[in-house]
């Protein structure tokens, strides 16, 4: 796909491998950093709501969950509590900050699929497996044939995996 649309605006010649080479690598540039950064914010969000608010401090709080979690020193939290609106800003949101990083699992893990798949991101019999109207989870155990797997997201993110 790259070859048909990544061309020089002249020669019409594709993109040279060595440049996509580049991209990919630059793709998992500061994820650690990032993925700490996130985080960080989505458990101190689960923990603000499975704590006891009566007189909590939020700024003693937020110092004593991340020493509790090993946050290293160097890196903030993404969303500090007073400006972070996932945490109080009503049920839909409530201790759901994690759920874009579940989001990324399961795109990471779906494209795994694809890549693996006898038609690649085209296939069309795997990709009929994700279209009805039962819960999410069931349909995308239907489409992959097991539950969800972080490492796909781990391995998308440039960390290396255990036994991988």
């Amino acid at each position: 796909m790259l070859d048909n649309y990544l061309v020089h605006q002249e020669t019409g010649e594709p993109i040279p491998d060595e440049l996509v080479a580049k991209l990919e690598e630059a793709k998992t540039f500061n994820q650690g950093f990032s993925t700490t950064e996130y985080l960080a914010s989505a458990l101190v969000d689960m923990r603000y709501h499975t704590s006891d608010p009566d007189g909590l401090d939020p700024d003693a709080f937020e110092r004593a969950t991340l020493a509790e979690l090993g946050m290293p020193d160097e890196l903030v939290m993404r969303h500090r509590s007073p400006h972070f609106g996932h945490i109080f800003s009503g049920e839909a949101y409530a201790a759901g900050y994690y759920g874009y990083m579940w989001a990324d699992v399961l795109t990471s893990d779906a494209a795994e699929a694809f890549e693996q798949a006898p038609g690649g991101f085209y296939d069309k019999e795997l990709a009929t497996k994700l279209g009805c109207s039962r819960h999410p989870m069931d349909v995308y155990r239907a489409f992959r044939g097991r539950d969800a797997r972080m490492e796909a997201l781990m391995r998308d993110r440039g960390f290396p995996v255990p036994g991988m």
